[in-house]
């Protein structure tokens, strides 16, 4: 533009600068208002969510009333003939829901992890005290055994269904849960919690007379503070991923017809057995030690993956015997074979291999 039009455009463009700058204060100001209100909406947002959450627990429980009254029909032990979902019933002080069809209500009892009924109510269990001596067991009772002398007597004439569990904060490994007359994971013997800080939940089966062993129940959580001796554990405290030992390591023991086994947290594993044989060694190797036939040491109780482990073997049964290695070495699966070997030849007789492996399962 000439110089004239620029100077006119010009003045008029400066002139109107101050009441501009104002307008742009005035948006500042407007956006800074509503950032701080959007702010306390959050905060109310916020509050009202804690406040939701702290409601849910009670909103369910309604929830489950509600469901229960619709649908309610009668004591288990007085109904008979076909029963279909939607309904509810109460059996052993408690109220269960049907989750399937029933041609014969009569052939299922309510009962924790039955694949026809669950239970409305919620999962509470009492914390009591099981000090030095013996303690009753209660249904829905979580004891603290504290002495080294606690025995939690379980009742002699148990209903099917019945729960008790139990925690070992004794600090030492004896304290027992007598079973009186039956069994308890299929075993005729008293259990021993025998590892710092285990726990463990029981249920009832009538059918087979055993207290099973229920998979995933905990009583305590790291982030929970320590328990007196009255206070009460819901399943909303569960520790997710199996039995907590909190801190003790071991996630499983057992034995079968292979042997023993333990195994870790951390992955390791480790089996044992001892196995008996019968058996002459006159076999030459040519260099003044003789040997038995190769003994197959057979399968281990549990499988190690990703790799075989390391074994060892000892024998006892005969002065001067010792164990050479066989043809077959360890696979993740089997011990593999060795022999039994002297300096001498010997008649049969029995021989006992002691047989440890180490390695992991996982």
């Amino acid at each position: 533009m000439d110089e004239a039009t620029f100077n006119v455009t010009a003045e008029t463009f400066t002139t109107n600068m101050p009441p501009w700058g104002a307008d742009v204060k005035a948006v500042a100001e407007s956006a800074k208002t509503n950032a701080e209100y959007s702010n306390q909406r959050a905060n109310d947002s916020n509050t009202s969510a804690e406040a939701a959450a702290a409601r849910l627990v009670d909103v369910q429980t309604a929830a489950n009333g509600a469901f229960a009254a619709a649908n309610y029909k009668g004591e288990w032990s007085t109904l008979s003939g076909a029963l279909n979902v939607p309904a509810t019933v109460t059996h052993q002080g408690r109220l269960w829901y049907l989750k399937l069809n029933l041609a014969n209500v009569t052939t299922q009892a309510p009962a924790l992890g039955s694949t026809y009924w669950g239970e409305v109510s919620r999962n509470d269990f009492t914390v009591l005290p099981c000090p030095a001596g013996t303690t009753n067991a209660a249904d829905r009772g979580l004891y603290r055994m504290t002495s080294s002398t606690s025995v939690l007597l379980l009742p002699a004439a148990p209903w099917h269904g019945m729960v008790v569990a139990a925690a070992n904060v004794s600090g030492t490994l004896t304290p027992v849960i007598s079973r009186n007359g039956k069994t308890i994971c299929g075993d005729a013997e008293n259990f021993t919690m025998n590892v710092l800080g285990f726990q463990i939940v029981l249920q009832y089966d009538s059918i087979s007379g055993d207290w099973m062993r229920v998979s995933g129940l905990t009583a305590f959580t790291a982030a929970q503070p320590a328990i007196g001796t009255s206070n009460i554990w819901t399943a909303s405290q569960n520790f997710t991923g199996g039995l907590n030992m909190n801190g003790i390591p071991i996630v499983e023991r057992g034995s079968n017809t292979d042997g023993e086994y333990v195994r870790y947290a951390d992955g390791t594993q480790f089996c044992s057995k001892i196995l008996t044989i019968n058996t002459a060694i006159s076999n030459s190797d040519g260099g003044g030690v003789l040997y038995s036939p190769a003994v197959n040491l057979g399968a281990f109780p549990k499988t190690f993956s990703p790799q075989a482990p390391s074994v060892n073997l000892t024998v006892s049964g005969g002065a001067g015997a010792f164990i050479t290695s066989g043809s077959m070495p360890q696979t993740t699966t089997s011990w593999g074979n060795c022999f039994v070997s002297s300096g001498a030849s010997r008649a049969a007789t029995n021989y006992y291999i002691s047989c440890l492996a180490k390695g992991n399962w996982f």
